[in-house]
């Protein structure tokens, strides 16, 4: 039964009118007439009997007003609970650095299983770049992230999750697409797909450059996998990304994956801010994916 028809019925046995009823529920006599028949067919039941210009109730009319006014009740204070509960509930902020969030399927999985053990939490994830993730712990925008390390500020806690290879993705009509291995030697001339100059990978992806005195050609900077691959397809750069993305490419053709030998792993912790206590939230949380040691 909708919970409407009977705020419907109880207003309509309080003020016995319809028209009285309709204007309190700012809602057409017509409309509230059909609610009233739809109810008592419903119920297989008269509720009203038209005397007049008024509305009496039957005896089957007074002894549903009484449920009715509990179930409406009862409804009400499971709303009150529930917001109680939610205003009272901690909030555990998360944040993903936009170029790994798909690298860390296992991390997913274990949000939504901390998120199942514990209802009384409040979990809140974004999708930002590493370095606003980093600037967000810091500043408790966020309890904890996902990002590339190194990490600037000294506040900082980090710990090693995973790691993943950078390869180069290139047509198969180009020249080096025989080659099973590459150098940064090798495409050092090439236009080059990167990262977004906005997430650590870029600022890694020169830092490998410079130590071989090499400066790279980036033509374009983008975190959409999609992107990169409409580029490369387009004959428009080598795409430079990371190793999860390989994953992606099983309904995209013409292409080449090669591994590139001199290129740095990129390494993906978990971040929170160092303070004197941990929220009970958080200290849960970082002990569900990284064991009872934090």
């Amino acid at each position: 039964m909708d919970l409407k028809l009977l705020d419907h019925f109880i207003t309509v046995y309080q003020t016995g009118s319809i028209t009285a009823a309709a204007r309190e529920l700012d809602i057409s006599q017509q409309g509230l007439s059909k609610s009233i028949q739809n109810l008592e067919r419903e119920l297989d039941l008269p509720l009203f009997l038209r005397e007049k210009n008024r509305l009496q109730p039957t005896s089957f009319g007074n002894l549903f007003y009484t449920q009715a006014l509990h179930l409406t009740g009862e409804f009400q204070k499971m709303l009150d609970m529930m917001e109680d509960a939610r205003k009272g509930a901690a909030t555990l902020k998360i944040g993903f650095a936009t170029n790994i969030f798909s690298a860390l399927n296992e991390i997913e999985t274990a949000i939504w299983r901390f998120r199942k053990l514990n209802p009384g939490i409040l979990v809140e994830i974004s999708n930002e770049t590493d370095l606003v993730c980093e600037e967000e712990v810091e500043k408790g925008g966020l309890d904890v992230a996902f990002g590339m390390g190194s990490f600037f500020s000294p506040d900082i806690r980090s710990h090693y999750l995973a790691e993943e290879s950078i390869y180069a993705l290139v047509p198969d009509t180009h020249p080096l697409a025989s080659r099973e291995l590459l150098y940064i030697s090798d495409i050092c001339e090439e236009p080059l797909i990167t990262s977004d100059k906005k997430n650590k990978g870029y600022f890694y992806l020169k830092e490998d450059f410079q130590k071989k005195g090499l400066l790279p050609r980036i033509a374009f900077w983008s975190d959409d996998p999609q992107t990169h691959f409409r580029l490369v397809q387009k004959r428009m750069g080598i795409s430079l990304f990371p190793e999860h993305w390989i994953s992606l490419l099983s309904n995209v053709s013409d292409l080449k994956v090669i591994p590139l030998a001199d290129i740095s792993k990129r390494k993906i912790y978990v971040i929170y801010k160092k303070q004197g206590r941990v929220p009970p939230a958080l200290k849960d949380f970082l002990r569900f994916i990284l064991g009872p040691a934090i």
